[in-house]
């Protein structure tokens, strides 16, 4: 994936799936997820990038986690 995301293309469209394509991939997805306007033969932009509060929480979390260890070596 770049930064600019990948390409998908909607192979086929029926029911409540739709069926895209990922270079040779082919992969079933909920047909709620296609944007407005998408249909059969579209080609689509995915890009993925945390929110701002994901980060947050992931922080957070990183942070709790580093205050209850208490450092040294793991036994197994």
């Amino acid at each position: 994936m770049t930064e600019e995301g990948v390409l998908l293309f909607v192979d086929a469209i029926e029911d409540d799936e739709v069926r895209v394509l990922l270079g040779e991939q082919r992969h079933v997805l909920p047909r709620a997820l296609l944007p407005p306007g998408a249909r059969e033969g579209s080609w689509l932009r995915l890009a993925l990038a945390p929110s701002q509060k994901v980060g947050e929480e992931i922080e957070a979390r990183r942070a709790r986690l580093l205050r209850s260890d208490p450092g040294g070596k793991v036994k197994l």
